[in-house]
Parts: structure tokens; C-alpha cells; sequence
């Protein structure tokens, strides 16, 4: 197939233009739009070219724009870029910023964007301009093209704005317990798989090694919301996934707190709330921070009644939010792996709800069990049913964690001799349980889906940080379905090796 007969792309962003009288015009839009739906570039470019200006008729420029990044003929590309300039449309620089953005070429698209007027704002151009920002990938191209770029994104919040504050309890009498960490690769996965996965427990020990102590971060007079993002009226921006904070600046507009401790963010998970969000709450739980209403999303309000309800905190204080709010004085506690070795620095939160399910542990609870999936949707997994009985035949209890209350878990866990499950949140109760237990993690997965080994290897963090004996199973799975099927002759040989 020759350059002229290259399919079509449906995500050409081209609008029927606006005709004039002008017949002839009506014509040639129709020759040029019927080169684009055939894919015939080159015709398409020389078509163009013998009609009249495209500053005169700017929808020639759009086909033409389009046409050469197709050929990839740099001359082409060049003069299109150079006769935008000439339009006085802003709508349509942006998408033509847009179509060349697609091409992968940032400088390109920044220098067409910054011919827009000095005074020019819009959120389309905004996250353009973001979207450009992260494009580049050599250091020379990223400075120019942030040069030109600059006006249309907030500036990010000076560092002096913002005041740190170490845990009360926090100690720096602590040490990791020694943890045994392996990965078995069964039939059906690759190798670089299991190197892969080997690497990150490698790079995780890194980080460990740096001994990070947790934080609370304060910020005044600042806008939040559901999603964690925190900006202030100026357009300054402390945190956002995008560094985009959203078009709110008026105060009065949204509730007013005067003091909070923010528990949002993007991640909605369970993993996000027992590992990273309760644990930055042991700080504001000290009887020496200030006692504030504490903002979470609405999808962890049942869970923070579950569990802060037992540590003392009432319901009225506990705040799901929806949308943005203004604080005069908000802190926000985010702890990640790395800094969970500092056990004194969560005694608020871990330390008393240990010791409150001590303290009703008034049930018979297996000490080897298997975490069942019938209550999930989640990376289907035929015949657990069968899986389930050979394990119990074993003496592994299945049990449905659905249907235990929060103390009742961190009791199972606590007193567990082995855990056999599938990857799941369940297994972030690991952080109760005591050093030493047996954890036996089966991964599902493929090469496609092997970039997500980063966040799945998350529980082999936890047993790193708590000195227990995990085995991370890597398990084939149906790379169209997601389905798979666990094999009890590989559990066995997995618990047999020790």
C-alpha cells in the first residue's frame, strides 16, 4: 500500500466547515474531505495547494496541517505551523495545537499555542499546555517548551508556604524485622516476568534503606476536595495529579472549615485506607494536634465510622465531601510503606486498634486460612468452589472477610499462622498481624498486564516492613477474559518447599 492509500484515521478533528458563498470553495471542501476519508494525503496536499489561501479559507489548513503529519513531510508541517499564526480563531489554534500534539510533537504544538494573544486564558488550553508539559522527553526540548507554555499553567506553590510537622510518638528507636521474601513462576509465565517482579522487591529494599520518617504537611487558606487536590485562591497549586488545580478561587462559594485534617484522594481502595490514609491519622488521633473535623471521600465514610468510631472519634466529626472546600488551616497525613517500620509513630492508630480487638477477642478464629473471592467481582477465578474444599481437606479455613467486622479481621490476622490468598485487598490486614506469619500471595497475570506488577507487589511491601514470610506466586491467567484457575498441586508444592 503506497503513501497516497493510507486508511483513514476516524480522529480527525477536522469540523464540516462553515461553507462560504462561494461555490468554488464548496467544492474543493468536498475534494479535500474525500482525500481525507480515503487516506490520500499527497493528493489531498497538492489539491490544497491550487485552491486559494488557507488564511482566506482557514479549514484548507486544518486538511493540509493533517495531510503532512500523515507524510511526515517536515517543509509541509513547518509552513502550516507558520501560516496558524496568521488565524485569529482561538478555538481553532488550540486544536490545531491539539492535532500535532497527537503527532508527538511538543515544541511544534507549544510554539502554535504561544502565538495565541498575551491575555489569552482557557481551561482547553490549560490542559493542553499540561499535557505538553510532560511530553518531552530530552532536557533541552522540555525547558523551551515549558518556556513557551509557562503562561497558560498556574505556578506551582512555593515549598515556604507549607509547614511540616513530625508524629508526637514517632521514635527513632526502631528496626525491620527480618522478612523472607520470594516468587515462584509457575507454568505459563514468562521469565522476564518474574525478573521484573524480583527487580521491584530489589528497589523496594532501596527505599527502605533510607529510613523516611512520616509527615504532616499544613497549608493555610487553601481550597481541597474529594480527590486530594489542594490549590489556593491565587492559582497557586500544592498537589494535583495533572498540577492543574480546578477554576474554583472565591472562598464564599464553597464550605469553610477553619481547621481540618484531610483524608482524601484520588484512590478509593481498601489498600488506600488501611495502609495510607489511616495510618497518616495517627497524628491528628494525639491528644497535642488539633482536634478538627476530618474530611475523607464518601466511599471511606463507612470505614472511618468502623474504625475511628473505636478509637474515640465521634461520627459528626468525620466530613465526606463531594466537591471543593475552603480551609483556613488544613493538614494532611499520607503515609506511604516505606515509613511503616516506625510503629511508635502509629500507635494511635494500628497500636490501640490491636489492642482493642485484644481486648474482644471472644471468638474461636482459624490460624491457617484462605481469603475467599466469592465476594468479588474482581479478576474472575474459576473453580474456587473446589479450590476452597481441597484447602480446607488441608486444613486451611476459607474464610469470606466480608463478612467480619474490622476487629474481628485484625484478630484473624493478628493470631494467623498462614495466609493463602489470591491478590486482593484482604491482604492489607497484614499490618496487624505479628512478624513471622506464612503468606502465600497468588498473582494472576500476563506480560500485557505485567506493567501493573508496581502497584500488585504492594502486600510483598507490607511483609517487607513487618518481618513476615511471604510467597508471591505468579499464576497464568486468560489473557482475553482475565480468567484463571488456581492448581492445589502447585500449593502444595509451594507450602512443602517451606
Amino acid at each position: 500500500m503506497d503513501r497516497d492509500t493510507k486508511p483513514m484515521d476516524t480522529s480527525i478533528i477536522i469540523e464540516s466547515a462553515v461553507s462560504p458563498a462561494n461555490e468554488s470553495y464548496r467544492r474543493t471542501m468536498r475534494k479535500l474531505k474525500g482525500f481525507a476519508s480515503a487516506g490520500r494525503w499527497l493528493k489531498l496536499l497538492l489539491a490544497a495547494k491550487k485552491s486559494q489561501s488557507p488564511v482566506d479559507h482557514p479549514y484548507f489548513l486544518d486538511y493540509q496541517l493533517r495531510a503532512a503529519l500523515e507524510l511526515g513531510d517536515e517543509a509541509e508541517i513547518k509552513r502550516c505551523c507558520a501560516e496558524s499564526r496568521q488565524i485569529d480563531d482561538a478555538d481553532r489554534v488550540i486544536k490545531l495545537a491539539s492535532l500535532i500534539t497527537k503527532w508527538k510533537r511538543p515544541l511544534d504544538a507549544a510554539e502554535v499555542l504561544n502565538e495565541l494573544p498575551p491575555d489569552f486564558k482557557s481551561d482547553k488550553a490549560r490542559r493542553l499546555a499540561v499535557r505538553l508539559k510532560k511530553m518531552p522527553k530530552d532536557r533541552v526540548t522540555r525547558r523551551e517548551v515549558r518556556r513557551l507554555i509557562s503562561r497558560f499553567i498556574a505556578p506551582r506553590a512555593a515549598r515556604t508556604e507549607t509547614v511540616t510537622h513530625r508524629f508526637p510518638t514517632d521514635s527513632e528507636n526502631f528496626s525491620v524485622p527480618p522478612s523472607r521474601i520470594e516468587v515462584v513462576r509457575l507454568d505459563g509465565i514468562e521469565p522476564e516476568i518474574e525478573e521484573l517482579v524480583k527487580t521491584l522487591f530489589a528497589k523496594f529494599e532501596v527505599r527502605l534503606e533510607q529510613k523516611k520518617f512520616p509527615v504532616v504537611t499544613e497549608y493555610r487558606d487553601v481550597f481541597t476536595n474529594e480527590l486530594g487536590m489542594i490549590w489556593s485562591a491565587d492559582g497557586s497549586v500544592f498537589q494535583a495529579p495533572d498540577g492543574v488545580g480546578p477554576n474554583v478561587t472565591d472562598p464564599t462559594s464553597v464550605p469553610l472549615f477553619e481547621t481540618a485534617f484531610s483524608c482524601a484522594g484520588r484512590h478509593k481502595g481498601y489498600f488506600e485506607w488501611i495502609v495510607r490514609r489511616l495510618s497518616g491519622l495517627a497524628w491528628r488521633l494525639d491528644p497535642s494536634t488539633p482536634d478538627c473535623p476530618i474530611l475523607l471521600r464518601k466511599q471511606h465514610l463507612s470505614l472511618a465510622k468502623d474504625a475511628l468510631g473505636v478509637l474515640g472519634i465521634p461520627e459528626h466529626q468525620l466530613i465526606a465531601i463531594e466537591g471543593p472546600v475552603f480551609c483556613r488551616r488544613l493538614y494532611v497525613g499520607y503515609g506511604e510503606i516505606g515509613v511503616l517500620p516506625r510503629r511508635d509513630a502509629f500507635q494511635r492508630t494500628y497500636g490501640d486498634l490491636i489492642a482493642a480487638a485484644e481486648h474482644r477477642n471472644d471468638r474461636q478464629i482459624p490460624r491457617r486460612f484462605y481469603i475467599s473471592r466469592r465476594d468479588s467481582a474482581r479478576r474472575s477465578m474459576a473453580g474456587e468452589l473446589e479450590f476452597e474444599t481441597a484447602l480446607a481437606e488441608r486444613g486451611i479455613t476459607p474464610m469470606v472477610l466480608s463478612e467480619l467486622g474490622l476487629l474481628d479481621k485484625i484478630n484473624l490476622f493478628r493470631n494467623a499462622e498462614l495466609v493463602v490468598g489470591a491478590h486482593g485487598a484482604g491482604l492489607s490486614h497484614l499490618v496487624f498481624a505479628k512478624p513471622g506469619v506464612r503468606v502465600l500471595e497468588i498473582a494472576p497475570t500476563t506480560l500485557a498486564k505485567s506493567k501493573m506488577l508496581g502497584v500488585q507487589t504492594c502486600f510483598t511491601r507490607l511483609s517487607t516492613v513487618y518481618g513476615h514470610h511471604h510467597t508471591f506466586v505468579l499464576q497464568p491467567m486468560n489473557p482475553v477474559t482475565s480468567e484463571w484457575s488456581p492448581n492445589i498441586a502447585d500449593i502444595d508444592r509451594v507450602l512443602a518447599a517451606g
